[in-house]
Order: C-alpha cells, then sequence, then structure tokens
C-alpha cells in the first residue's frame, strides 16, 4: 500500500517546534547547503519515510531516515532565539511559522528555492496545514481559515470566517482539512479547491463552549469532550458513534494519529483510555504523574505513550498489558512521536536522542548528532506551559491541599433582547485542575470547558426575572454553587460599539479602544471586554469610557488574543462588537536562568559566563547583556555563552546577565567568579623501576588549563610534557642510577617549579664468576699483567678491552645500569695444558655490562664473566641497552 504524502508529513503533537531567528536566514542557508551537495533529488523517494527532527540545546534539526533509523542530513540554525516554530511538509513543500514573529516562509523542494513569505499574528493562535491537496494558514485566534499556495503563499480565494477560538486544523488521508469550533460545538471539514476553500460538512460534537479536543485519524476523525467526558468518532464512510469516556484527570491528545483508534493521555493519575467507534477502554500505566506525560497514539496495534520524565516510551497493548519500555535519553524534557505512512518516530528535544519504529514494534536508536554526514561539524526548553484556570500557588509550602475547587466569583450578567450573558472569575482548582464548569437556570443545565467562562443563554422571555446557578468541577468532585443575581432580559437594549482595536504594551498590558456606542434611548453605563484565544474566552474587565487596558498577567504571552465589547446600559447589553484585530501579549523576558561564571581556562584576567534562555513571554530574545565588574558585552539572543575578559589576575568579578526583548531587559541573574592566578606545586614523593621514576605532587592550576613538564638534570629541554595529573614518569633511563628531577607547572598567568629531587632507579645486581678461582692452569698462573689470569678479570672504560679501569674476582657484587657490544669473548677453549672451560654453562657473548665501579662513570665487564641475579648465566633480565 502506497502512503499518501499527507500521512508522511504529518507531525502530530501539536506540530513540530523548532527555535530560529528570521526564517528567511533558516531557509536560505537550508537551501544553500542542500543544493550544493545533492541531499535531495527529484528522483529520491528517501523523504517519504523521512522526518526532520529539533535538537533543542544543539539549535539544529536532523533529518532522519525512517527505513535505515540513520540521521543522513544534520543542520544548525545559527540564529536560533528560542522561538518556537512549525514545520509541516509534503514530498514537494516545506512550510515553516516562527512563532513569536509570526512570519512564515515556502521552500519548493523540488527546486529548492525559497519561493514565498507570508506575516501572520505573532503567537500561538495561528496554525499551518500542508497537505498534496493544498496548504492552510489557520488563525484560530480570529476564526479564519485561509487557503494559500504553497509556494508563493499568496491567498487563493476568501477566507471562511469563524466564531473565534477556534481548534485544530490537520488534514485528513481524503486531502480534507478538520477544524474545531468550540463555541458552537461543532467540527467542520473544508476542502481545498483551486478558486478557494469551501465547507463540505459541519458535525455537532457538543454542546456550545465546551472543551474539544480534534484527532484526525487513519479513518476518520475523533473528537474528545472533556467537559461532557465523551468521545465522537465520524469514520470516513459517515459512520458516527458517541461513546462516553473516563477521564479523571488532565487529559493530551494529539492532532493526529496512524491508526484507526483514538488514544487520549490522562496525565494525572497516569492513565490511557482509548475508543474504537462506540468501545471505550480505561486503563492504568506505570508512568508517574508529569507534564512530560505527553500524547499518545495507536500504532499498528500497540498504544504508545511518550513520558520525558523518565526517558521511556511506554508501549501497551490495546488491552493494557505492558509490552515494552523504549528508553530515550530525554535530557528532562518532553518526547514527542510522529509519524510517516508506516514508521513512527520519538524525538527527545532536549537531547540528540531519537528512537525510530516500525510496523512490527522494532525500536532503533537514532542519534541526531552524527559527525558522518552532511552537516556533521556542525555547532552542537520548552518553556513550561501556565497552568490550568484558577488560582493554584506553584510552591510547596502554599499549594492548598487537593480537593475540590471553591466557588467562583463576581458571577455577573448582562441582558439583550431575549437573552443574557453570563460570566465570571474563575474558581480555585485546589490543587485539581479544573475540568467544566455546571451552568443551571431557565429550566436548562449546561455544560461548559474551565477556560470559557462566558455563556450566552438565548430563547428567554423579557422583563422576566432569572437566576443561575453556576458550579466548578474538578477529578476531586464539585465545588460549591454560586448563585447569580436576579437578572432580566430586555428588549431596550443599546447598540453594539465598532472599530474595536486592540494594542499590546510593553509592560504586559494590552490597551483596547472602540468607537461610542448608540444607547438607542438607554443611558450606556459602560462597556465590558472579552478576551478570546483558541479555545477561551474570558471577560477581562469593563470600563465606563472607550477604552480598557488589561492588567499585566491577566492573559498568556505569546498567545494571540481578539476583543469583543458589549455596550452596557445597567443591566441591559448590546450584542458583542466584531471581534479587534489579534494581538499578543508580551513583557520583558524573565530572568536567565542557571548563571554559571568561570575562570576562563586559557586566557589570563578573563572570566567565561553562561547561562540558559528563560521564557521570552511573547517577544524574542534579541539579545543578551553581561554585565561584569567594570566591563559590560552584548551577545546575540540566540547566544547563550560569553568571555569577558580585561580583569587583574585573582580579581573577584561579580556578573549579571539580563536578556532583552521588545519590551526591555529583564531581572538580572547574578554570579560571581575569579580570575586566574598563577600555578603551584608541592612535590609529595617519588618511586622507581629498573628503568622509570615517577614523582608524586600535588598542584593548584590558578583556576586555567595547567601544562607540567619534568625536568631531568639541569635540562633546559623537558623530558616530558603533559596535562597536570598528579604524577609524571621519566622516559626509559638506565638501572641502578641516580637522577636529578624536577617538575614545572604552567598555565596562562605564569611558571612554578618544585624543588629538585635526586630519585634512583632500582638496582639491579650482578656477580662476577671466573674460573681461575677454582682451577690450576698454566693461564691461571700466568699474571695478568704477562698475558695470564692470575689477578682476575679486567674491568674496561670501554666494551672494546681498552682503557683498563682495574680488576674482579669471583664472587665480587656490582650494580648494573645497561648493556652494550663489544669484543667478543669465549669463556672456554684449547690451551697448551689442555681444555678448559672458565665458566660453566655460560654461552659465547659480545655483550658487555655496565657496572657501577668505584668512581667511574663508565666501566664495563664481558657478559661472559658476569651472571645477573634471579636470571639464567645467558639473561641480562631486566637491563636495558645503553643506547
Amino acid at each position: 500500500m502506497t502512503t499518501r504524502n499527507v500521512d508522511a508529513r504529518r507531525l502530530n503533537v501539536k506540530g513540530l517546534l523548532i527555535a530560529i531567528g528570521l526564517p528567511v536566514v533558516l531557509v536560505g542557508a537550508l537551501v544553500a547547503t542542500l543544493l550544493g551537495t545533492g541531499a535531495f533529488s527529484r528522483d529520491s523517494e528517501l523523504q517519504d519515510e523521512s522526518l526532520w527532527l529539533w535538537t533543542t540545546p544543539a539549535g539544529e534539526i536532523a533529518r532522519v531516515n525512517g527505513l535505515t533509523a540513520a540521521t543522513d542530513v544534520r543542520f544548525p540554525l545559527t540564529d536560533a532565539a528560542g522561538n518556537e516554530v512549525q514545520i509541516v511538509q509534503t514530498d514537494s513543500h516545506l512550510l515553516l511559522r516562527e512563532i513569536a514573529s509570526g512570519k512564515v516562509s515556502a521552500i519548493d523542494l523540488s527546486t529548492l528555492e525559497l519561493t514565498g513569505e507570508a506575516e501572520t499574528a505573532p503567537g500561538e493562535g495561528v496554525r499551518l496545514a500542508l497537505a498534496d491537496e493544498g496548504a492552510f494558514i489557520i488563525d484560530q485566534t480570529q476564526g479564519l481559515v485561509n487557503q494559500v499556495d504553497p509556494s508563493s503563499l499568496t491567498a487563493i480565494g476568501d477566507p471562511l470566517q469563524f466564531p473565534a477560538g477556534l481548534t485544530g486544523g490537520a488534514f485528513d488521508s481524503a486531502g480534507k482539512l478538520w477544524i474545531g469550533v468550540p463555541r458552537e460545538g461543532t467540527i467542520v471539514q473544508i476542502e481545498p479547491k483551486e478558486a478557494g476553500a469551501r465547507t463540505v460538512a459541519t458535525e455537532v460534537v457538543a454542546e456550545p463552549r465546551q472543551e474539544l479536543a480534534l484527532t484526525v485519524l487513519g479513518d476518520g476523525v475523533a473528537v474528545l469532550n472533556s467537559t461532557a467526558k465523551k468521545m465522537t468518532t465520524i469514520r470516513a464512510d459517515g459512520r458516527r458513534s458517541e461513546t462516553d469516556v473516563e477521564l479523571v484527570g488532565p487529559a493530551e491528545t494529539a492532532e493526529s494519529s496512524p491508526g484507526t483508534i483514538a488514544s487520549v493521555t490522562v496525565t494525572d493519575p497516569p492513565s490511557i483510555v482509548t475508543v474504537n467507534d462506540n468501545e471505550s477502554k480505561h486503563f492504568s500505566i506505570d508512568a508517574a504523574p508529569s507534564n512530560l506525560l505527553g500524547a499518545s497514539v495507536e500504532f499498528h496495534q500497540r498504544i504508545y505513550v511518550p513520558d520525558g520524565a523518565s526517558g521511556l516510551v511506554w508501549v501497551y497493548d490495546l488491552d493494557g498489558k505492558e509490552l515494552d519500555r523504549i528508553e530515550i535519553d530525554a535530557g528532562g524534557g518532553p518526547v514527542e512521536l510522529y509519524h510517516t505512512g508506516d514508521t513512527l518516530f520519538a524525538n527527545a528535544v532536549n537531547t540528540n536522542a531519537a528512537v525510530v519504529v516500525s510496523s512490527d514494534g522494532n525500536a532503533r536508536q537514532a542519534e541526531k548528532d552524527r559527525d558522518d554526514i552532511l552537516g556533521g561539524n556542525a555547532p552542537p526548553e520548552d518553556e513550561e506551559e501556565n497552568g490550568d484556570e484558577g488560582d493554584e500557588d506553584g510552591s510547596d509550602e502554599s499549594a492548598p491541599e487537593i480537593g475540590p475547587p471553591g466557588a467562583v466569583t463576581n458571577l455577573r450578567g448582562t441582558v439583550g433582547d431575549g437573552l443574557i450573558n453570563l460570566s465570571w472569575d474563575a474558581a480555585p482548582n485546589n490543587g485539581s485542575a479544573l475540568t467544566k464548569y455546571t451552568i443551571e437556570g431557565a429550566g436548562q443545565t449546561w455544560e461548559i470547558a474551565p477556560d470559557q467562562r462566558v455563556l450566552e443563554i438565548s430563547d428567554l422571555e423579557n422583563g422576566t426575572p432569572y437566576t443561575f446557578n453556576v458550579t466548578a468541577h474538578n477529578a476531586e468532585g464539585q465545588g460549591d454553587t454560586a448563585t447569580s443575581p436576579s437578572i432580566t432580559p430586555s428588549a431596550e437594549v443599546p447598540d453594539p460599539v465598532g472599530s474595536v482595536e486592540a494594542t499590546a504594551n510593553n509592560d504586559g498590558t494590552v490597551t483596547v479602544k472602540w468607537d461610542e456606542a448608540n444607547g438607542q434611548g438607554n443611558d450606556v453605563s459602560g462597556y465590558q471586554v472579552e478576551a478570546i484565544a483558541s479555545g477561551k474566552q474570558v471577560v477581562v474587565g469593563q470600563s465606563d469610557s472607550t477604552t480598557f487596558t488589561v492588567p499585566e498577567g491577566t492573559l498568556e504571552y505569546g498567545v494571540g488574543y481578539v476583543f469583543q465589547v458589549t455596550t452596557l446600559a445597567g443591566a441591559a447589553a448590546s450584542s458583542p462588537s466584531a471581534p479587534s484585530n489579534s494581538v499578543t501579549p508580551f513583557n520583558v523576558p524573565d530572568a536567565p536562568t542557571n548563571p554559571l561564571a568561570e575562570t576562563a581556562s586559557n586566557e589570563a584576567g578573563s572570566i567565561d559566563v553562561t547561562w540558559e534562555q528563560p521564557s521570552h513571554n511573547g517577544r524574542p530574545i534579541e539579545k543578551y547583556i553581561v554585565r561584569a565588574g567594570s566591563q559590560t558585552v552584548e551577545v546575540d539572543g540566540n547566544t547563550t555563552k560569553t568571555r569577558v575578559s580585561g580583569f587583574s589576575n585573582g580579581e573577584q568579578v561579580n556578573v549579571s546577565v539580563v536578556a532583552v526583548n521588545e519590551a526591555g531587559e529583564s531581572e538580572p541573574a547574578t554570579t560571581t567568579s575569579n580570575t586566574m592566578v598563577a600555578p603551584q606545586i608541592t612535590l609529595t614523593g617519588n618511586s622507581s623501576t629498573t628503568s622509570q621514576m615517577t614523582l608524586d605532587f600535588t598542584f593548584d592550576d590558578g583556576g586555567g588549563e595547567a601544562t607540567c613538564k619534568l625536568y631531568r638534570s639541569t635540562a633546559t629541554a623537558a623530558e616530558v610534557t603533559e596535562a597536570c595529573d598528579g604524577s609524571m614518569t621519566t622516559d626509559q633511563h638506565y638501572a641502578s642510577t641516580d637522577h636529578d628531577l624536577r617538575i614545572e607547572v604552567t598555565n596562562a598567568v605564569g611558571t612554578a617549579a618544585s624543588e629538585t629531587v635526586t630519585v634512583h632507579t632500582q638496582d639491579i645486581w650482578g656477580e662476577v664468576y671466573f674460573g681461575c678461582s677454582e682451577m690450576d692452569t698454566d693461564y691461571c698462573n700466568t699474571a695478568n699483567s704477562s698475558g695470564g689470569g692470575k689477578d682476575g678479570v679486567a674491568v674496561y672504560s670501554s666494551p672494546n678491552a681498552t682503557g683498563r679501569l682495574g680488576y674482579v674476582n669471583t664472587g665480587d657484587r656490582f650494580t648494573s645500569a645497561c648493556t652494550t657490544t663489544g669484543i667478543n669473548v669465549v669463556p672456554r677453549g684449547e690451551e697448551g695444558d689442555g681444555y678448559h672451560d672458565y665458566h660453566p654453562g655460560k654461552d659465547a657473548t659480545n655483550i658487555w655490562i655496565r657496572i657501577n665501579y668505584g668512581n667511574n662513570d663508565k666501566a664495563y665487564i664481558p657478559f661472559a664473566w658476569f651472571n645477573i641475579d634471579g636470571e639464567g648465566k645467558n639473561s641480562v633480565g631486566a637491563l636495558r641497552d645503553c643506547g
């Protein structure tokens, strides 16, 4: 079966998020690299089984081959600034969107050209979708679905308009796009066409304003309604099923899954819910509760669950039996699952580890940082998401005891013609994430998602008072019920305002302005402002003028919002205005984390400073400013290290690091370090063998890279040079010999020398043997001066029997230094008075032994008359050549 390109390119866990700076820089460098090497080919089908995977610390993407589980291309993103990027691709096109700036770039992979650019609203809330049939830019915040040309990114036809706050945006196997519309409780199928997108089908899957998560399956789509705890499955042939699901905590779902079974990860308590049409199963898993427990997928009748906290991908069968634990070095970060047609990829974004899983369940490790490939010599965190709605202090000391939620506050309502708009502030979640709100009144009951704290209730009687009860729920139960004041709908309502304009300010606030509304005979008492994002709608405040500033911290930084304004006339209210422009709230970055200043190891008067990238809070980090003592250094926003120089030796330097974005400087991260000083050394002992000597020492490298040199006697050239480790051993030397040794240790500041010590190589002893001590021959009775041997064996100053120094006899013992060659000596032979053997068992030999004889520096004796202790008569043992 041939895998469709739409499947082969699906990145199914909220898209692939990559950190880069300007997309133009990335695209241009990527195209130049690949074009220059032929890494892509028009005829290559390898791309069908490959995916680009991101590594955060290295700041690079790597293409991993699903067939071989090998990385075949690496590419460093040198302008990486920690800004998330969504990447989607088919065999012919690649689209990139920089989340922080909203810039979109397109590459035609058949020609490797940068073919188009587009601007979108910055921040989260805009998604890309790409298939062979077409491309879309989905503004979830505004509710706009734009079909674009995948090469030029120019619009095709008019955008489709839906209520603000969409979810999802993925293609199915038939090339149709699916989105969710939580405000209407629907999902919509959209078809790309030459003249522009058109809506193919709309399916009601929930009550309005409930929490929906849409997963595109290998066959159809599945919609999880976390509010009502139901899942709706719609197959490609039109079959529709709905079943209850057991959700006992926060849930994670994939945007797409290769199988036909929908899988949901419950992160606390850890468990899995699977749905196959009307059949729902729930089973616990052995993972620990963690926000790094990711969205699971069903792949060839197995459930794969990524777990960054434990560094595992858990594998279960459909009945919940554990089949495998695939190890992956997660580095304390998330593990994300992606799939091509018949291959599953697990990617650890914080490390260079990835795993490729084939259809039979075989898992193979894939190192993303291979050096023997294109880009192999390139230089080698996900931000924590805000918590669920409701008050929750992250510190252990102040966190409330886990229990049912508290009551909502500020429950209020505005009225219109036959309708009431209820709104309220979040209930305290008391340590367990809110799962829904229930609203009762006017003879009806509604369940809505915890992020949808606005409910419009229509079909009411004007002039009739109503009250409503609102109750928050979490996994521990339901909280206390809050009751609204009496609210009476009225046909006497003011007009909505016009020209709503929003501006994100650099202090984390958002200013919303609008035109004054016509009260239509009513006294306008004020205006109510609502913020809408993907899956969220909340009232952020009221104003008695035509402007309102949303306070700092009210909205999530880096997420796109639109605003609607409702005109108030006492209890009466207009219909909401048209949405404003999209804005992305931002503030100064968080302070850099884990600052570390260290003595520069190879440069005097310098320190090296490193830090980790903080949350950018809605705008890219443009640069870092490092202030160290009187010095100031600025580095690019994608760099997390620098060297600062110009200090005195041994100076203590106080260091601060701030991150800078459009809003300004962060709070400083501080640390301290000392610069390098001259080294010190102290000898602590020595030892020797028959041929080498070792000096032991302690040293202080002064904070620098220290090199040690060992000198012998008064030599000016070092005998041994190496990195200091507390011990140095000489080259090979003679046995039984004294040597004067010293060590010098050097760093960038200076050199320190040890004392000079005399070390003696271990002695090798030998003993003279000359048969005349036991024999009575003409030779032995003749004095040496007359050619006889009565005086014993001569010792010479050379191995050629010249320069006689004296005589030695059997039993005389001497230490030996080394061996050399000289005149051949035969210890036996025929003489005038017969045959005599002067050294039984000794071979004739030209070896001479250098011995320690009196005060002579060099004294040699023939090996024919000398035996080495512990050795056979013809062995010199450990003695080395005199050289």
